[in-house]
């Protein structure tokens, strides 16, 4: 996270980091986590469900999306990534304390939608990103950033409050040449992630998934079958994101992770994670 604080030359005082713990979900509006990392860790192909930016306060974080190559390890620097991308992301701890520590901000698609609504016709919006793209961190950017995150973690701000900020951060971001693609209003992929995102460890079958959707089961399945997608694997991929969050936000056990990601046995949830990301929950940590 951003500090507050300024140095007397106008420069932001580089990042301050809120207490580690359980990531912050809003349905709808976002998610703010904060990785905390003591050795260096891997994983391959961690899918980025919604446009998110990145920081890194300490440490080194790589990522390859798309033929794409990105280093972050410069506390004003930011990283914004598109919705849906899929990267393989290496982290390193800096050599000062030992840790790598970085903050993750996501936006809802409707809270991008919403920007698009109110802002598209009153300015230029620069071409979206594809994948990623690297964005400096003057000091007005700071202030924006610290206020959204400050919102995220504020009980008495409401959803509507915070996606108020969010929406002054993605104007800001876009002044800036940095503008999200706007997302599909009639994906069903979309509408079932911001389902089961929320509530990963329930047990989920496609037809629970297709009642709270309002249609039958048959043609839920139809319509994710038209964008290419499969309920096992979205749910797979969504508890997997899920667990990987923990992992790295928490002192959580392995036995609690999984069962908050959807998995009674700790053997089956380890397997699919590795499966999944090419190490141990373990390792993740």
């Amino acid at each position: 996270m951003i500090s507050d604080d300024l140095t007397p030359h106008g420069k932001a005082d580089g990042p301050a980091m809120l207490p580690p713990g359980t990531p912050i979900v809003r349905g709808g509006v976002g998610m703010l986590a904060q990785p905390l990392l003591r050795r260096p860790h891997a994983a391959r192909s961690f899918r980025f469900f919604d446009a998110a930016i990145l920081l890194v306060n300490s440490g080194k974080l790589t990522l390859d999306a798309d033929q794409v190559h990105m280093e972050l390890d410069e506390p004003l620097t930011l990283l914004a990534v598109a919705q849906d991308v899929r990267a393989d992301i290496q982290k390193n701890p800096g050599s000062g304390d030992g840790t790598f520590r970085s903050m993750f901000l996501t936006f809802a698609p409707d809270v991008i939608l919403e920007f698009y609504k109110r802002h598209e016709n009153e300015m230029s919006i620069s071409s979206p990103i594809a994948s990623l793209r690297k964005l400096g961190v003057d000091a007005d950017l700071a202030d924006t950033l610290a206020y959204c995150v400050r919102g995220m973690a504020a009980e008495q701000v409401s959803d509507r409050e915070q996606r108020h900020r969010l929406i002054g951060l993605l104007l800001a971001l876009a002044d800036r040449g940095c503008c999200f693609p706007r997302p599909s209003t009639q994906q069903i992929g979309d509408r079932l992630k911001g389902l089961l995102g929320p509530s990963p460890q329930r047990r989920w079958t496609t037809a629970t998934a297709a009642r709270e959707l309002a249609m039958s089961e048959a043609t839920l399945r139809r319509r994710l079958a038209t964008e290419n997608l499969r309920f096992d694997s979205l749910l797979l991929d969504i508890r997997m994101h899920h667990a990987m969050t923990l992992l790295q936000t928490t002192a959580w056990s392995i036995p609690q992770i999984a069962e908050a990601s959807g998995y009674r046995a700790s053997s089956r949830f380890a397997l699919r994670f590795r499966e999944r990301f090419g190490c141990s929950p373990s390792r993740a940590r």
